[in-house]
């Protein structure tokens, strides 16, 4: 035993109770009715077990006290924490889940959502004790049909599969185990080519895998050692194909720890493994994602699987997600080395029963969520696994010192408008509209919300930066994306081919209201060499990029960008959308002066005002 808490009390029909005649957790009640309601006892009663790691008591494991989550081998204390905490603050129920019997004849709120998929009906519905006793051992039928998880259930819960997608003989998803060690895998996944590694056996240095998935065989070593090879040789992920012959059909889950290993592994059948390898020689290609369309821990409806062992397990069953959850839940019956500290969506769905059962919380304060969140704000893309544990783990250091949460969460911010990938994307699709057709009329602006989402994706598709070749791959995408610009009907029909590239080149310069040096102005004229007219779109998309890359320029728009990117960033929206008043940018226009007149964003509580603003707060909860 880890440790074990629960409500230390109950109430029932108190003041703003939703439901009459109910049972809720101390802590729940307190918060519902805005008063202590028994101010003399504390609402959670909590142990720990301190012989942890001793002698007879999981010995060499015991309880880690850190809060960066590197438990290695030991017992994380600070999930332990969270999980009995939640306990207490209401994730249980308080009927006799052996028995039946309700609490002194009342149901508990967690009540009113436990559904049995064999009765369609939920345990208040139930007019028996025996009905819930029996409910409370139906195994993979007891579901949880409260609104907020079952909304979460499709962006936290998924099943783990190897896509192939070519050839077509053999495509089709595949059933795969997972590793307790490396990166989780991602709804977006990762795809390359699929070869046989070199050893086969992947116990020794292997032959260069650069940028592609390394298929080897299980034996003859650990798991992680195969894994930490193919990652050396520049494999971005690998699949392991088991060797039991005699269990041709079985698919082993990954067990080791290596702190070093950065790219995901999944295993496979010892049949599967075979039609793959016998398909190598005509080039295999294949992606290893998590597939939310298939939530695992869930019923063919969607509602989270609650966990009921038959026969019935005391202190475990009902009260706890099912153990078949993927990705392992905080709430499941017991610990895994996998956990994060993160209770919300899409990391996990502690927070999402809370809020079922009454709490008022907010996603946002969740330090994995915020982190997660900026990725998708302003990188447009899921975030690698090592940039959002270096960016939520930076929160996490400040322990409990809120001055150093808020430093650290705007600092946090802050980074993603300055980081190379957003800078090299993002902003340079600004730039490119500044470039091409300057502000929009009677606007400081030079392009839409509607026009900055779609572009942004285009010219980042599947750039991380720092991870494989990603130079190449950003400006093989700025090459292609530009090309697109000037081939748009909107571009075509203020630059006619009939320019000469001078006045091509001048004009932009003009829309982006630069005067550029003689050496920049020559450089974007000769893209066309000897022409004397634009036709050439490959020398009208390099001369778009030499004025949108100008120096000048880059400066000149920095801090309108980033008061504009505060906007489509954490509002979503225009600057003269709702709920502003007005349609002349007067916001926007504010937020720039500040900026311009204090030099930086910190002093300027830029930054701090939109992160805290009711309105970015309320796209994540009340």
């Amino acid at each position: 035993i880890l440790g074990a808490a629960g409500a230390n009390n109950i109430f029932r029909d108190f003041p703003n109770a939703p439901f009459p005649g109910t049972w809720y957790s101390g802590a729940l009640a307190n918060s519902l009715a805005g008063s202590d309601l028994n101010f003399a006892t504390q609402e959670i009663n909590a142990q720990f077990n301190v012989n942890l790691g001793n002698p007879g008591c999981l010995d060499g494991s015991p309880f880690y006290l850190g809060l960066d989550n590197n438990h290695g081998g030991n017992t994380d204390l600070v999930t332990v924490l969270l999980h009995e905490f939640s306990h207490g603050f209401g994730f249980q129920t308080f009927t006799n889940t052996s028995s039946g019997a309700l609490n002194g004849g009342f149901p508990s709120v967690f009540d009113r959502f436990l559904f049995d998929d064999t009765s369609g009906q939920t345990w208040v519905q139930m007019t028996s004790d025996s009905q819930r006793q029996a409910s409370a051992i139906n195994t993979n039928n007891l579901t949880w049909s409260g609104p907020v998880v079952t909304n979460d259930v499709h962006s936290t819960l998924a099943t783990p599969l190897l896509k192939v997608n070519s050839p077509a003989g053999i495509a089709g998803n595949y059933t795969v185990g997972t590793a307790a060690f490396g990166p989780p895998l991602a709804t977006s996944g990762v795809t390359a080519g699929l070869v046989q590694g070199s050893p086969a056996d992947g116990c020794a240095s292997m032959a260069s895998l650069s940028g592609k998935l390394a298929l080897i065989d299980r034996g003859s070593c650990n798991f992680t050692v195969k894994v930490k090879n193919a990652q050396n040789a520049g494999a971005i992920g690998v699949v392991i194909a088991n060797n039991d012959s005699a269990n041709p059909t079985v698919v082993v889950q990954m067990g080791g720890s290596d702190s070093s290993i950065v790219i995901p592994a999944v295993s496979i059948s010892f049949n599967n493994g075979n039609t793959i390898k016998g398909q190598l020689g005509g080039g295999v290609n294949a992606t290893m994602r998590l597939d939310t369309s298939l939530p695992g821990g869930a019923d063919a409806q969607g509602r989270a699987l609650l966990f009921a062992p038959n026969p019935f397990q005391g202190g475990s069953s009902v009260s706890h997600w099912d153990s078949t959850a993927y990705p392992n839940q905080l709430m499941e019956p017991g610990i895994n080395g996998d956990l994060t500290h993160s209770v919300v969506p899409n990391a996990d769905l502690t927070l999402s029963l809370l809020r079922d059962v009454g709490w008022k919380a907010n996603a946002i304060g969740d330090n994995q969520f915020f982190a997660r969140q900026h990725y998708l704000d302003f990188l447009n893309r899921e975030p690698d696994t090592s940039g959002l544990r270096f960016w939520a783990d930076g929160i996490y250091a400040c322990g409990l010192d809120q001055a150093c949460i808020d430093v650290h969460r705007i600092n946090t911010s802050a980074a993603f408008f300055l980081s190379i990938e957003f800078q090299q994307t993002g902003y340079l699709v600004y730039r490119v509209y500044k470039g091409a057709y300057g502000n929009i009329s009677g606007a400081p602006v030079p392009i839409r919300f509607s026009e900055f989402i779609p572009d942004t994706i285009e010219i980042g598709n599947g750039v991380v930066v720092g991870q494989g070749n990603w130079q190449a791959l950003l400006e093989a995408n700025k090459q292609a994306y530009t090309l697109d610009v000037v081939q748009r009907s909107r571009f075509t029909s203020l630059y006619p081919t009939s320019m000469t590239p001078a006045a091509f080149v001048d004009q932009m310069f003009l829309n982006a209201g630069v005067t550029p040096s003689t050496t920049d102005r020559n450089a974007a004229i000769n893209e066309f060499g000897s022409a004397g007219n634009t036709a050439d779109v490959n020398a009208r998309s390099r001369a778009l990029r030499d004025v949108a890359e100008n120096a000048t320029l880059n400066q000149q728009e920095f801090n309108k960008a980033f008061v504009l990117m505060q906007y489509y960033g954490y509002l979503r929206r225009n600057p003269y959308d709702p709920p502003e008043l007005t349609l002349d940018y007067q916001g926007y226009n504010f937020w720039l002066g500040k900026l311009n007149s204090f030099g930086n964003y910190i002093d300027a509580e830029m930054v701090k005002a939109f992160i805290t603003s009711d309105e970015y707060r309320k796209r994540f909860g009340q």
